[in-house]
């Protein structure tokens, strides 16, 4: 349950900010050619989406929190409370579109384009001073992983039969599972297919196109930079935490046969430390280096992508070699649809959960 509690904190702080977090020539999933983008039309909306979204977050954190405090069963209660969360990214993504509708209505209503010179703004010197982890960062959590596998197989006569796999909020094991090859390098497993596209991820944002602004180029350029350097360095936090958190658990309900895991609790509080602080740093990272658009000079703007985003979500351009772009709407990265690597990165991060689920 705890959890899912912090799940509900990060996701209603994410979309509550996210308005004001993405780049300003971006506004619900719509490129705004640079001399609008502090149409006030376009702020109130914004302010008006962060109002509602905070409202309902903070709604459905007090009802989650209130059957936190219930005496549910606990599995009835994990199973409400995701149905919460589900409802709750229904209705943000049900004002999302209603906001992407109208902006996009306004900028044709209004002949912003029409009235706009689109230029395209390059800068090669800008690769140099990128500050993205090196890969290494992102292959020792994978070496850690299958060494854990590989020990796990050495030691696979010495496990028992039947080994914990859940526990409850009082830390007591309320749930099994049958030794075989497969369950007893489940864990290890998951962990291993989320370390690959935390990998594929870091290499992806290193190549990723550089989207700057013909009114504020600087600015621009270090919004990207800034970017890439914190998405980095916040994947890399995660990987370890997380690979730290899964080695100790299984290698102590599996290896040890300890049932009671006693140092998974600080362990997931350590994590969740790291995640929920890490993404507030970025967060206040992302939102110190935005464009501010003080004055504008000319009606020039940057050449728009819109025709390759549907509904300002997914991106599909075959010219475009980049395996990510950055989101149109909220904070981090999304992949090219029309990249076959994406494909390849969806395939391992659901494979091994797949296999697990099913076989």
């Amino acid at each position: 349950m705890l959890i899912i509690l912090g799940i509900f904190i990060i996701v209603g702080i994410l979309e509550t900010m996210t308005p004001h977090l993405t780049r300003k020539t971006i506004v619900f999933g719509v490129s705004i050619p640079e001399p609008y983008v502090k149409h006030p039309q376009l702020k109130l909306w914004k302010k008006h989406y962060s109002q509602v979204i905070a409202g309902i977050a903070g709604l459905f954190l007090v009802g989650q929190i209130t059957l936190y405090l219930s005496p549910i069963q606990e599995e009835k209660a994990s199973l409400i409370s995701f149905i919460l969360l589900y409802v709750m990214l229904l209705l943000s993504s049900g004002l999302y579109m209603s906001y992407h509708v109208k902006t996009k209505k306004l900028k044709v209503q209004e002949q912003w384009e029409a009235q706009i010179k689109a230029v395209y703004v390059t800068d090669l010197s800008i690769r140099q001073n990128e500050e993205t982890l090196s890969p290494i960062f992102f292959s020792v959590p994978i070496i850690i992983t299958l060494a854990l596998i590989a020990f796990t197989f050495m030691n696979y006569e010495s496990i028992p039969d039947v080994f914990a796999t859940h526990w409850n909020g009082a830390g007591e094991v309320d749930g099994w599972t049958q030794k075989s090859r497969l369950s007893v390098i489940s864990m290890p497993l998951i962990l291993l297919a989320i370390q690959i596209s935390f990998f594929m991820m870091n290499q992806g944002m290193k190549s990723a196109k550089i989207q700057l602004s013909a009114q504020a180029k600087e600015a621009s350029i270090h919004r990207e930079l800034t970017q890439r350097k914190y998405g980095s360095w916040y994947l890399a936090a995660i990987n370890f935490s997380m690979t730290i958190l899964f080695v100790v658990l299984h290698y102590t309900t599996v290896i040890l046969q300890d049932q009671t895991a006693p140092y998974f609790f600080p362990l997931f509080l350590v994590f969740n430390v790291v995640t929920l602080g890490g993404l507030l740093v970025f967060i206040w990272k992302l939102s110190k280096s935005n464009e501010r658009f003080d004055e504008v000079h000319t009606n020039e703007t940057a050449v728009t992508d819109d025709q390759y985003w549907k509904w300002g979500v997914f991106y599909c351009n075959k010219n475009d070699p980049s395996l990510l772009v950055p989101k149109k709407f909220g904070i981090g990265w999304t992949v090219n649809f029309a990249n076959k690597w994406c494909y390849i990165l969806i395939a391992i991060t659901l494979l091994p959960i797949l296999l697990v689920i099913f076989i």
